[in-house]
């Protein structure tokens, strides 16, 4: 009987070796998806350009071809930047509007503040489905503006402050926006002409970008402008890589799985049909999305939920790491929890693109890199500093790290130029395709680092607990606000 050969030993550069060699092949892989979106991401520009084509100049003001829409507003501490919300929201020329805020106990002077300016006055209107919320304490109309309702509630979280707008509203769809954005004046316009294009139409959402560094006057962004410190520009890059590059791929594909919670129009009818919002979730934005395809999917019924690009919402990044770390593990343990939710629906034949593509996509890339890349970088630069790996190995890892992803973010921006012109002259974006370079050099490493801290906490059963903060505002330093 012969004997068992025992496999050799694996040498400490053989192991580094695999390590390295499956970490290219990872990003390989990666870059290349990501600029195969790039090619998908044109054609659907030019495709959408039927949207700006619309003759919104011709329409009278008090046009009936648009349906109504209600504005959900979820405020919790919201004090600096919700009168400017409004504001910006009640200037939209839409001709039939109604604008919901629901404040969601909070703590500072939010409610006062809207108290003070909008004139409020109690109402004897009531919400009129029935979601289950924390208790309503009262409904609000404002004196200054019919159009403006305001519903104080008990703290619940913010899919919790939704759903009791969703309740209050009156009309077939529903918009919900954060408390710190500005609409551009035609972005409902070009959401709500998805859903007349197509009455199958069920959700839609638009780009956002960020205020950042941009000039407002009234309540509306005059002049785009580069936001100022490096931190704010590689947030400004990621935003420009998601919107113009993601988001238009699964476009072509009708694979959306999430509408950002900052901007998203959403049929009334179908919200009541899936519960609305899922209480104290993370992530709610893409959690409802992913529901609305299953519910849909298994119920055989034709639907369609769209990306309109030149659709513009602006917002406020982080000025801080602190403030930016949160964002980013929130985001990410929000992917990691949707994921795990319906994970039913990977690769299952009765969920079309959604199920074969969009899950495994976002599973593979969206999920796993910032694992694949932190195996990578803590431990390949150490191993070729010690003489375990090649200097060939290490090579290629830093060229399919940073050069590929060099490569997509200019990409990105070539292609934004040339259709949504988040920054209008060449110098701002020349200056912000430097960053594409400069953030793999330590911004890209902590991103990574904060979103590998969604495993544990996830794990730890904190994902459907909790409450939701804002972010530090610091308007004084945000945007520019024109004479």
């Amino acid at each position: 009987m012969t004997a068992a050969v025992p496999f050799p030993p694996l040498s400490l550069s053989s192991a580094f070796e695999i390590v390295a060699v499956a970490t290219i092949a990872y990003l390989a892989l990666y870059h290349a998806y990501m600029l195969g979106t790039v090619i998908l991401g044109a054609r659907e520009i030019r495709r959408q350009r039927r949207y700006s084509a619309f003759p919104w100049d011709r329409l009278p003001a008090d046009s009936t071809l648009f349906p109504g829409v209600s504005v959900i507003v979820p405020a919790y501490n919201e004090d600096l930047t919700i009168s400017r919300t409004l504001r910006s929201l009640l200037a939209l020329r839409y001709p039939s509007l109604e604008v919901i805020v629901v404040n969601d106990g909070s703590t500072d002077g939010t409610l006062s503040r809207l108290w003070r300016e909008f004139a409020l006055w109690p109402s004897k209107e009531r919400p009129a489905a029935a979601i289950p919320t924390q208790n309503v304490r009262a409904v609000l109309e404002s004196r200054v503006d019919a159009r403006l309702k305001v519903v104080d509630k008990r703290n619940g979280g913010k899919a919790d402050a939704l759903n009791a707008g969703i309740n209050m509203a009156t009309n077939p769809l529903v918009c919900a926006v954060d408390a710190d954005v500005i609409l551009d004046r035609r972005a409902l316009e070009l959401l709500v002409l998805a859903f007349l294009e197509d009455d199958a139409t069920i959700a839609a959402g638009g780009t956002v970008q960020l205020y950042n560094g941009c000039t407002l006057e009234d309540g509306e962004v005059v002049e785009k402008g580069l936001p100022k410190t490096f931190l704010e520009r590689c947030q400004l890059l990621e935003f420009t890589r998601s919107m113009v590059l993601g988001r238009l791929f699964f476009n072509t594909l009708g694979a959306h799985l999430i509408i950002s919670g900052a901007f998203g129009l959403f049929s009334r009818e179908v919200l009541l049909e899936v519960g609305g919002y899922q209480p104290y979730a993370i992530g709610e934005d893409m959690e409802l999305v992913v529901r609305m395809h299953r519910h849909m999917r298994e119920r055989k019924r034709r639907y369609r939920i769209h990306f309109v690009a030149e659709a513009l919402c602006y917002t406020e990044a982080p000025y801080d790491l602190r403030d930016l770390g949160k964002q980013r593990t929130r985001w990410h343990q929000g992917l990691l929890t949707t994921l795990r939710l319906h994970r039913s629906m990977l690769l299952r034949r009765r969920y079309g693109s959604v199920g074969m593509v969009a899950f495994p996509l976002y599973s593979l890339f969206e999920l796993l890199s910032p694992v694949v890349e932190a195996i990578g970088w803590l431990t390949l630069p150490l191993a070729f500093a010690c003489g375990w790996l090649s200097s060939g190995a290490f090579l290629l890892f830093l060229a399919a790290s940073i050069l590929f992803g060099v490569l997509v973010s200019q990409a990105a921006v070539l292609l934004d130029s040339l259709s949504l012109q988040s920054l209008p002259t060449l110098r701002d974006r020349l200056r912000l395709g430097t960053c594409a370079l400069l953030e793999n050099l330590g911004y890209h490493q902590i991103l990574l680092y904060f979103r590998l801290r969604a495993f544990p906490r996830y794990y730890r059963s904190v994902h459907l607990k909790g409450g939701w903060t804002s972010p530090s505002r610091l308007l004084g330093r945000a945007p520019r606000t024109g004479a």
